[in-house]
């Protein structure tokens, strides 16, 4: 878990209003960690749901709904799941955080009210038994609908599902290995959401110290930037693409992410991802396809490189992000 800088109060009259979610400086975990899946996600071997992803990633901006969109995806690897039913769930957090607003405008206000809502009153929480999200469960979002555990993968996204539903300009921002939310309002003045600190407030310096951004990837919007929906659109149908690639179906863990560069173009990881796809193609096809493929790949991490894609550790990578995290709030 990352725990943020400072927690944000409550809004709920069934807890104690002055008492923060995450009370600053209560370090109850670490950076939650969205470890390279081409290493080690263990993805379930097997895959029946038919899905036109061309089809949706030409969905426009104001058409795309994140939540859908989301669960659509996570049927290829849980074929078994109702899209509507868990739609349906998704809608009933809606209805629960609207009776906390009571039809609110102020920002701040309607971060308590969801922060209140979602990790006190639904009990939506990281899963401190899987940091390295090795279980397929904490990568999607229904996964987090049934067992209201997860990552940094799917505890974002569900809650920008139901931001976006509440009509609330919040965005997703991928920083290396993780991933934030940001409200867009002006009016605010702590803007980014970690939805895995109890969707406290952490500022961008501290990201950027704490995981190793170099001025190359900002000054590129490798990380950092608030993404449109189309861009994170992007950032789910690579993790899709990977599920492929784990799962032996190379051709379509190219064509996946293929698109998730198109959607994301800024993306170096994205593009990393397509390089090794690239690259393990390049060992399934004979010459001239082979070095066609190999050729492709150098292109990719050339790219990826170039634009400050950051190599952090796999090796006490929780460890290593404390202890960053903890000089970084000493020197404030």
């Amino acid at each position: 878990m990352y725990p943020s800088l400072h927690s944000r109060g409550s809004v709920s009259e069934e807890v104690k209003a002055a008492k923060a979610i995450h009370p600053k400086g209560d370090y109850m975990n670490i950076f939650s960690v969205f470890v390279a899946a081409t290493l080690l996600f263990v993805y379930p071997a097997f895959a029946t749901t038919q899905l036109d992803v061309k089809a949706l990633s030409e969905l426009p901006e104001n058409d795309i709904d994140i939540g859908r969109v989301a669960l659509l995806l996570a049927q290829e690897v849980f074929p078994e799941i109702d899209v509507d039913a868990y739609s349906a769930k998704i809608d009933g957090i809606v209805t629960e955080v609207k009776k906390l607003t009571r039809g609110s405008k102020d920002p701040d206000y309607r971060v308590r009210a969801l922060n209140t809502y979602l990790y006190q009153m639904y009990g939506m929480r990281y899963d401190e038994t899987d940091p390295y999200v090795t279980d397929p469960r904490n990568r999607y979002i229904n996964g987090l609908l049934d067992i209201r555990k997860g990552s940094c993968a799917n505890m974002p996204l569900l809650y920008l599902a139901v931001a976006q539903r509440l009509g609330y300009p919040v965005y997703a921002v991928s920083v290396p290995q993780h991933y934030f939310l940001r409200y867009v309002d002006m009016g605010l003045k702590m803007q980014n959401i970690e939805a895995t600190g109890g969707g406290g407030f952490s500022p961008d310096e501290e990201y950027i110290a704490t995981l190793q951004i170099s001025p190359e990837a900002l000054q590129h919007g490798t990380y950092l930037r608030t993404h449109t929906h189309r861009e994170y659109l992007g950032i789910l149908i690579e993790q899709n693409g990977i599920y492929w690639g784990m799962n032996g179906n190379n051709e379509k863990a190219i064509e996946y992410l293929e698109i998730a560069t198109r959607l994301n173009p800024r993306s170096a990881d994205a593009m990393r991802s397509l390089g090794v796809a690239y690259k393990n193609q390049s060992k399934k096809v004979k010459e001239p396809l082979s070095q066609e493929y190999e050729t492709k790949a150098d292109e990719c991490f050339a790219k990826a490189r170039q634009w400050g894609a950051t190599n952090l550790p796999l090796k006490d990578y929780v460890a290593t992000q404390q202890k960053a995290q903890e000089e970084f709030r000493r020197n404030q």
